[in-house]
């Protein structure tokens, strides 16, 4: 899945809804970049990415789903929202994408590979990912309304940066 730069229409209404819902900064269709990543494990949901095309401005991230735009501030509780409201629909083709979603999004994170077995209540999953401060491999499991359990971690050596621009 490829980012979409949002068409004149598209964007207008997304600055519109995020304006609603934004506490500290402020946007305009004339001098934002606004781009848009569909997320299978929520249906009709997509991944809104919007910044000020000037010096230090923050990139900031949102989910827009067709009743409402949430804004990911990196906590579990937002994701966990959306789960609900969305609905979460988790599958063998949904699991990895919605794990490194996760990950990134409430747990400062990249996820680089993952193998994932399909059980009665969910996922378990073999992950390498990412932290600050090194590669691990992570055992999870994952329950079908989205909540992760950390099993195991193993340092597995240094990393390099976790990347700024999220991608599938």
């Amino acid at each position: 899945m490829d980012w979409k730069t949002a068409s004149a229409d598209e964007k207008l209404a997304l600055v519109r809804d995020i304006n609603r819902v934004e506490p500290v900064y402020k946007f305009s269709p004339d001098d934002s970049i606004v781009e848009t990543l569909p997320l299978a494990f929520y249906p009709g949901g997509q991944l809104v990415s919007i910044v000020k095309p000037m010096p230090l401005q923050p990139q900031l991230w949102y989910v827009k789903l067709p009743e409402e735009i949430v804004n990911l501030d990196g906590s579990t509780a937002n994701v966990h929202h959306l789960n609900d409201r969305a609905p979460l629909q988790l599958s063998q083709q949904t699991i990895a994408d919605y794990l490194k979603f996760r990950l990134y999004f409430a747990g400062n994170m990249w996820m680089e590979g993952v193998v994932a077995i399909e059980s009665a209540d969910g996922f378990h999953a073999t992950a390498r990912v990412l932290e600050q401060d090194g590669l691990f491999e992570k055992k999870f499991t994952v329950t079908l309304r989205g909540e992760i359990t950390l099993q195991s971690k193993k340092k597995l050596g240094s990393g390099k940066r976790i990347p700024d621009r999220f991608s599938f």
